[in-house]
């Protein structure tokens, strides 16, 4: 049985303004999901947060109790979840979840809270919203499934809102829709988004600074489209070339050699090394510090080398 603490996150550490968009990108296991999850302190035990701090309206969430975080979480801040059907309770009706956001977080009348959960269906472009509001989750596609989540999100105004790989469990062409619903309501609410994919495609649409993560650290982050067009890091290059309008039709999709090294076996140096085209000697002994490269900080020796 293994006694050892295990380190999911290294050195991470970032800001977003008031409504601004961040993309945090990179491959299953970078640690994109738990840097998420930990600024509302989801993170699942035996995880904890062991360092650091996580400030929000002046407040440091990390020393909140529990209490103080429940009128925090799906109020001031709301959380999007890959799967509808995890998020959505299948016995209770669209109006009977809306409305309990409501009253959870607002002294509200039990008229006006279905009011508003009915022009909050109809912000996401519900149809009939005074009608599915009466209705069960399975009674609605994934897509309108989405949609109530993302209106359940909103519903109570929030800051900022976090989006954790929201169309992953739909279809590509309801993918597109939910994204460009997303952007909207953004747009037009003024509201703070932190996007979580895999997808450099999707962060080069959405958002206005991106983060990329691999094994638990930051490795290149700076406005999305310096990263799309200049990508300092070559781990960067490897998403970049991944995406399949960048492989000639008919061809093999290209792909990052190897995969994401286990919490245990964290290589030393640049954690990358081994899957990296560019490795040398310092990187498999020495972890890189960051400099900045432009408008984006990237931590990677070749990327250092260059520059000067």
């Amino acid at each position: 049985m293994r006694k050892e603490d295990l380190v999911a996150l290294r050195d991470v550490s970032f800001t977003l303004d008031k409504g601004e968009r961040l993309g945090i990108v990179g491959e299953s296991g970078a640690g994109k999901s738990v840097a998420a999850f930990s600024i509302l302190n989801l993170i699942s035990k035996p995880g904890y947060i062991s360092g650091g701090e996580i400030r929000f309206d002046g407040k440091d969430l990390t020393r909140l109790s529990l209490q103080e975080m429940s009128e925090i979480r799906g109020n001031r801040i709301s959380m999007i979840f890959q799967d509808p059907m995890m998020t959505l309770n299948p016995v209770l009706t669209i109006g009977t979840q809306m409305t309990e956001a409501l009253h959870a977080h607002q002294q509200i009348s039990k008229e006006e809270a279905r009011q508003r959960a009915i022009d909050s269906l109809a912000e996401v472009h519900i149809p009939s919203a005074a009608t599915r509001i009466d209705q069960y989750p399975h009674e609605l596609s994934g897509g309108m499934r989405q949609r109530v989540v993302i209106a359940i999100a909103l519903i109570t105004k929030p800051p900022l809102i976090i989006a954790d790989e929201p169309t992953t469990a739909l279809d590509v062409t309801i993918q597109a829709e939910i994204m460009d619903l997303l952007m909207e309501l953004c747009n037009s609410s003024g509201v703070g988004l932190i996007l979580i994919t895999h997808d450099l495609g999707v962060i080069s649409q959405m958002t206005e600074r991106a983060i990329v993560m691999y094994a638990g650290r930051i490795v290149e982050e700076g406005d999305t489209k310096d990263i799309i067009n200049n990508a300092r890091h070559p781990y960067t290059h490897g998403l970049m070339g991944a995406l399949p309008q960048k492989t000639t039709p008919g061809q093999r999709l290209n792909q990052i050699k190897g995969g994401m090294p286990p919490l245990n076996e964290i290589p030393k140096g640049c954690a990358f090394n081994p899957r990296c085209p560019l490795v040398d000697d310092i990187c498999r002994t020495t972890r890189p510090d960051y400099t900045t490269m432009g408008s984006t900080r990237v931590a990677c020796h070749k990327a250092l080398s260059e520059e000067s």
